[in-house]
């Protein structure tokens, strides 16, 4: 780990007393279980809030672009965006202290956890997605409702998932992204396809016609040993159909109607229709799943949208085509999975509402659509959570693809379902996807046992 703090000038007190302790003090106190029967005690508004303390994950640079006194290039990386941001800040809050520790993007729910359990959270902390539930259960974050967070500026699908828990919000998503279909061009035109499919039936229809104009790989998805297999093959088209996979009581939800038919659905893509190589299910690692794409290997692939960031590296922009994932039905939802890191404060059993206050501005300086939309400037691949920051001028100046990855994003993303043990729900799911695939264990055996294995360990 590391920390280092930065001078820079202090905030004007604000005018959101009441909201804060309301929202902040009353819901912290809840969390980490202090009695809610003396009132909080009056904090002054002249001497406190200096200083804050975040604990950010390595997956972004806030601490090293907190430090850097020279604007980064526009090199392709979000650290110019990161910087202006921070330098904005500290031009109107000149005394405020931020300081700021990095930990790895994998260790950051843990390090919450500790901090609490010692009585010493943070001010802020940024959290990913599948890691709210499992703080917010634990009582060690604050619930946010009350507080100004300009919540109906938000993908409500986000926001009102995995966000919130028990009908409160806990999460200020920041930016997002989407799976969808990719394809190259030259192969469609070589088999005749002149539109996307939006169903299965017409999905089916355009890989048999890839297949018989002599593409020797029409079709890929993640099957291998990785959460791309569940989150990105699994998750959407049940949600299309209706299904899920998490019940309000925590539970999994898997050996159902909906999620055998998606299985069935890619069963026969791999194994009776031939346009999807069984390899597929000895792929892993991001890279070569993806090479698969860019070298030309396949025909048409199913991919999170920073591939686009891969495929404009490697000069091939132009040659890729993007669509939604098709659905069962016309009638069917639009679905794709977006996910997000976002940022929480955490519950303090004796609240300084002056600096929870501060921490919250600064979450929303971030988060805000004003934020947002300077932020994905220079953030490629980055989308935003907030509809008014899809139609800022930052965002209509983008290129179609991230237009096309936006749109999709606001229009159908949802949240991963909000699993107390993601881990191994998404194991359990491979584990019955490729027992199927590969003929070990039929669909409903395999999904019953995943089911089983997931609430013996977690919902009981």
């Amino acid at each position: 780990m590391t920390k280092k703090s930065l001078q820079s000038l202090s905030s004007t007190p604000l005018s959101r007393r009441t909201l804060f302790q309301a929202g902040l003090i009353g819901g912290a106190a809840l969390a980490m279980g202090t009695s809610l029967t003396a009132c909080a005690p009056e904090v002054s508004t002249k001497g406190g809030a200096k200083t804050l303390r975040m604990v950010m994950p390595d997956a972004y640079p806030f601490e090293d672009v907190l430090t850097t006194t020279t604007e980064p290039a526009a090199d392709g990386t979000a650290d110019r965006g990161l910087w202006r941001l921070l330098q904005s800040w500290k031009e109107t809050h000149p005394d405020v202290t931020l300081e700021i520790e990095t930990v790895p993007w994998d260790a950051i729910t843990q390090r919450v956890i500790l901090m609490g359990q010692a009585g010493t959270p943070a001010d802020l902390v940024l959290v990913n997605d599948l890691n709210i539930p499992k703080l917010a259960k634990g009582g060690f974050l604050a619930p946010l409702d009350s507080l100004p967070g300009e919540w109906d500026d938000y993908n409500q699908n986000l926001l009102r998932g995995i966000a919130s828990d028990a009908g409160k919000i806990y999460a200020l998503p920041w930016m997002t992204d989407c799976r969808h279909e990719m394809y190259w061009k030259e192969d469609w035109a070589k088999a005749g396809i002149t539109e996307t499919p939006e169903t299965w039936a017409e999905f089916t229809e355009a890989m048999a016609a890839l297949k018989d104009a002599g593409i020797a790989d029409p079709y890929s998805f993640w099957a291998g040993n990785t959460v791309h297999t569940p989150t990105q093959s699994l998750f959407s088209q049940t949600w299309m159909l209706g299904g899920d996979v998490i019940d309000a009581d925590g539970r999994a939800t898997l050996e159902t109607d909906e999620m055998l038919e998606v299985f069935e659905f890619y069963n026969s893509l791999m194994n009776e229709q031939g346009v999807s190589s069984t390899g597929l299910l000895s792929v892993s690692k991001d890279d070569e799943y993806d090479d698969m794409l860019l070298s030309h290997k396949t025909a048409t692939m199913k991919g999170g949208s920073w591939v686009g960031l891969k495929l404009d590296d490697g000069g091939l922009a132009d040659e890729i085509g993007y669509f939604r994932t098709p659905r069962p039905t016309k009638d069917a939802k639009d679905a794709t999975l977006s996910g997000f890191w976002a940022f929480e404060l955490p519950a303090q059993k004796t609240p300084d509402e002056a600096k929870q206050e501060l921490a919250f501005e600064f979450a929303m300086h971030i988060t805000g659509s004003k934020g947002q939309a300077e932020y994905l400037v220079d953030a490629p691949g980055k989308l935003p959570t907030r509809p008014s920051a899809s139609a800022s001028p930052q965002a209509q100046a983008q290129n179609d693809a991230w237009k096309f990855q936006a749109d999709y994003a606001a229009d159908a993303g949802r949240g991963m379902p909000p699993a107390a043990d993601a881990g191994l729900l998404f194991d359990q799911l491979r584990i019955a996807f490729q027992s199927y695939l590969t003929g070990t264990s039929p669909a409903n055996e395999a999904l019953a046992s995943a089911e089983k294995a997931y609430n013996e360990q977690v919902a009981p």
